[in-house]
């Protein structure tokens, strides 16, 4: 995963923090009381739906978080520990929120401590807290890692069979924009290991020349990756497909069902353009073109 100062996603820029250690096992996660407010509110949402699929439910987490700030760097803090940001979030944050939320829904247990649980699955390699290198910092690796717990699958190699060729190094040859990295120059070699391992993996994507004729294999719910250019990073923002119908014609209300209705494909994202978690009706093969650094796009589907 990568958040950066001017892409939003997975290298977390600094910020200084408004979340605090609150009193559920407080020397392990960091958050706040209204982070757990808007935990309850969302799982009154998810749980009489609970049988539904996966895509359905994030979805409907997703939904209950639109109009949340967007705030970068939560989780820039020391000592490292779990931090939870679902009062205020990022493009990453919001993702991981309601994958875990979803997941945790459809679990015997639903309180918050099992969603803290759920989410140091995610965001930890292994899920295994041991300082800075052990967070999980570019978003291939936390494809790869939550594909291997069998949580989800991404299909860019079945919908479009195209090599991607990736070499990760944007952290290491940006130190500067990492406090810790900056203040312990020990951890850069933890860093640079962990990009030469992914720079071995093998990597596939759907190019934006070709995204409009595979728009019909994406489907609502699928978590968008958007591949860049920038030197060293792979992905500079996340999103989910959020699929809508338009309709010329007077004869439905939003066109799905209708034999004139036309299936458009958005997303909703935490927008750092807009400053809230927003349903963008631009349609992607729009942003993408749009969007001079980006290269193409790669499709998660969670199980």
């Amino acid at each position: 995963m990568k958040r950066t100062i001017v892409y939003c996603c997975l290298l977390w820029i600094p910020w200084i923090a408004l979340a605090h250690p609150g009193g559920l096992f407080s020397d392990q996660v960091r958050y706040t009381p209204e982070d757990q407010r808007v935990y309850e509110k969302v799982m009154e949402v998810l749980l009489p739906l609970r049988s539904e699929s996966m895509p359905v439910l994030i979805m409907k987490a997703a939904e209950a978080m639109l109009g949340t700030p967007y705030v970068g760097g939560t989780l820039e803090q020391t000592p490292e520990m779990l931090t939870v940001s679902l009062a205020r979030t990022d493009c990453i944050l919001l993702v991981e929120a309601c994958v875990c939320m979803a997941l945790t829904a459809r679990q015997d247990d639903h309180s918050f401590e099992a969603f803290c649980k759920n989410l140091k699955q995610f965001r930890y390699r292994d899920g295994v807290i041991d300082g800075y290198v052990s967070r999980i910092h570019y978003t291939s690796e936390w494809i790869r890692q939550a594909e291997a717990h069998g949580l989800a699958a991404e299909v860019s190699k079945d919908i479009k069979d195209i090599p991607l060729e990736q070499a990760f190094s944007f952290m290491s040859m940006h130190t500067g924009k990492y406090p810790q990295l900056q203040a312990d120059p020990l951890l850069v070699a933890g860093i640079k290991a962990v990009e030469k391992r992914l720079s071995k993996g093998t990597y596939h994507y759907i190019p934006k020349a070709q995204l409009e004729d595979n728009l019909d294999k994406i489907q609502h719910g699928d978590m968008i990756c958007f591949v860049t250019n920038i030197e060293g990073l792979d992905i500079s923002h996340v999103a989910f497909v959020y699929e809508y119908y338009t309709c010329e014609h007077d004869c439905c209300p939003d066109g799905r069902g209708c034999s004139n209705g036309q299936r458009q494909i958005g997303f909703l994202h935490a927008s750092s353009k807009v400053g809230k978690v927003v349903t963008d009706k631009m349609t992607l093969p729009g942003y993408v073109n749009s969007n001079s650094s980006c290269t193409g796009i790669r499709i998660v589907r969670f199980l």
